[in-house]
């Protein structure tokens, strides 16, 4: 058979193409990669990652969009997208960590498990999802930017005393806390001190004691710089100078869309008035700068120990003191009787020794002393208290109330407390004690905080107290029945007190229990001029929509 040359060839070439075409579906095929969406590009810039990092962060985010909701168009403002909440949450842990490695961690590692149990009371003995510890301002924004851009919930714990679980640690969520956050200095002509929201007070009146000098802060060793201000922040020497949120004159702030911005009387001002009460409600604060007051660089102090039947004495002599005190507002006390005696604390914002202020305590006998009278400095005063509070971890839970003046009213109260008090005790085997605090909070207090430029408190202006109680017990199994005798405590408050015309709405933040809303005792006209303030920094309202729980104004009716 004769087979033309040019057959040959056309028989070649398609045995030819048809090697190629083989070899072409064998070989693995070069697809391009798919485009970022705009959305993602944006956000992975802002996270300013190493060229690696970013790009695999945003191929993540990418390949995760459809789940995520990154392929609609961005929501309205005060609106957050509807995402896929396990997988939000563990991306969002995932940069997190390729962000601040070592500043970050998750559960199996020592410094998730120190961390998650670092609050002071154990029912806020949580897990979340991540831990991040910020070291600057900057970082906290960042931590903000994926938190919100991912949609998921988050908490902040600056020393963490509340006792209120889901406030300052939660479970499976992103918790910022703030220990890292510890800078302190004072300013060159020593009238300001700039102090990180990660150091507790008794740190915080070391360094100045040592500079001549101190703030007003709290009364607590280990209470948390950040917390105590935003929720008012009561302190020895308040009938002087008022709260303590009451002598910021600047809050460096963070607020919930990832601005860094200052806050004071002439700088976002509507916001540094929100800041002075409003809780957690604005943003996470990064550096509180404070007056100093070095009036107080030397005061008095002296704590005595009474038996318990001569707390009703001593109430009497409260009611004395409440209703003379405003004859010098240097001196002030602190009152705390529990079973088994009952401590009261005098002190002076000054060197002098004996006050007359305190004349109608002086004749009550007395079993000794807590803290004899001495002559030194507010961190001296402070860190004397720490013997009063046990080193060992136990459940806590503590209730606010606010009443006007009158000693038969608390006497009144303080006979059904002792029963309840007692009760709970027998019940939880000796387990369960319970204290009971008169906090006075004076005429001249309240008016200093308006001569300050006010704050969202919007507290009348009389004398008043602001009862207090501290319970500590050790089984979980004594949730429900701990708390329920503590309630009916405050619940006692509340029916005397208005029966006796000495009722008052407000309630303290920083002695509030979670199932109390102490921002809805704020006057209505504050909490409308919150929430347009909120609005004004927080337009997607990420703090009332991600913040995981606290006194929140997305709680208040």
């Amino acid at each position: 058979m004769r087979i033309h040359a040019l057959s040959l060839l056309g028989i070649g070439c398609a045995l030819i193409n048809v090697a190629y075409s083989a070899a072409i579906a064998l070989a693995p095929r070069q697809t391009a990669s798919p485009e970022i969406i705009p959305e993602i590009t944006k956000f992975v810039e802002s996270l300013a990652l190493a060229p690696e990092q970013a790009n695999e962060v945003a191929a993540k985010l990418n390949e995760s969009a459809a789940a995520l909701n990154l392929t609609s168009a961005p929501p309205p403002e005060a609106k957050l997208r509807k995402r896929s909440t396990v997988l939000a949450t563990n991306l969002t842990c995932w940069i997190i960590q390729i962000k601040f490695a070592s500043n970050s961690c998750e559960e199996g590692s020592t410094s998730y498990t120190t961390l998650s149990t670092m609050n002071w009371s154990k029912t806020c003995w949580l897990k979340p999802r991540c831990i991040v510890s910020p070291n600057s301002a900057q970082d906290v924004s960042i931590t903000m930017k994926i938190i919100g851009f991912l949609n998921v919930r988050y908490s902040v714990r600056s020393g963490g005393h509340t006792p209120n679980p889901g406030y300052a640690n939660s479970d499976g969520t992103v918790l910022i806390e703030l220990s890292k956050l510890r800078a302190m200095s004072l300013s060159s002509d020593g009238t300001v001190a700039s102090i990180g929201p990660g150091l507790t007070w008794v740190e915080v009146y070391d360094y100045l004691a040592q500079r001549g000098t101190t703030v007003l802060g709290g009364r607590i060793p280990h209470v948390g710089v950040g917390g105590l201000i935003l929720g008012g922040g009561l302190s020895f020497f308040a009938n002087r100078y008022g709260l303590a949120c009451d002598n910021v004159k600047n809050f460096e702030v963070v607020t919930p869309d990832s601005n860094i911005l200052n806050a004071n009387a002439a700088q976002n001002s509507d916001l540094f008035w929100a800041l002075k009460g409003g809780s957690g409600n604005f943003g996470i604060v990064t550096r509180f700068d404070m007056y100093t007051r070095n009036d107080l660089a030397q005061i008095w102090y002296e704590v005595r120990v009474y038996a318990t039947d001569q707390t009703p004495a001593l109430l009497d002599a409260i009611e004395n003191f409440q209703m003379n005190g405003e004859a010098d507002t240097k001196a002030g006390f602190v009152f705390s009787a529990t079973t088994d005696v009952t401590l009261v604390g005098y002190i002076y914002g000054g060197p002098v020794s004996s006050p007359s202020a305190f004349s109608a305590f002086y004749d009550i006998p007395y079993l000794g002393h807590f803290a004899p009278p001495t002559i030194g400095t507010h961190h001296q005063l402070v860190a004397s208290l720490s013997a009063a509070f046990s080193p060992i971890p136990a459940r806590h839970d503590y209730r606010a109330v606010s009443t006007g003046v009158n000693a038969t009213m608390y006497k009144a109260v303080y006979d059904f407390w002792k029963t309840q008090a007692l009760a709970i005790k027998a019940a939880t085997g000796g387990d369960a004690s319970m204290s009971f605090s008169i906090q006075s909070f004076s005429k001249s207090a309240v008016d200093h905080g308006h001569s300050a430029g006010g704050n969202t408190l919007g507290l009348i202006s009389q004398t008043q107290q602001w009862f207090t109680m501290l319970i500590d017990w050790s089984n979980a199994a004594d949730d429900v029945a701990v708390r329920a005798a503590g309630k009916a405590v405050t619940d006692k408050w509340s029916e005397v007190s208005n029966s006796m015309g000495f009722g008052n709405p407000y309630l303290y933040a920083n002695d509030a229990s979670r199932d109390q809303n102490p921002i809805s005792s704020y006057p209505p006209g504050n909490i409308a001029q919150m929430r347009t303030i909120s609005n004004k920094y927080d337009p997607k309202q990420i703090a009332q929509i991600l913040q995981n729980d606290g006194y929140l104004l997305s709680k208040v009716p």
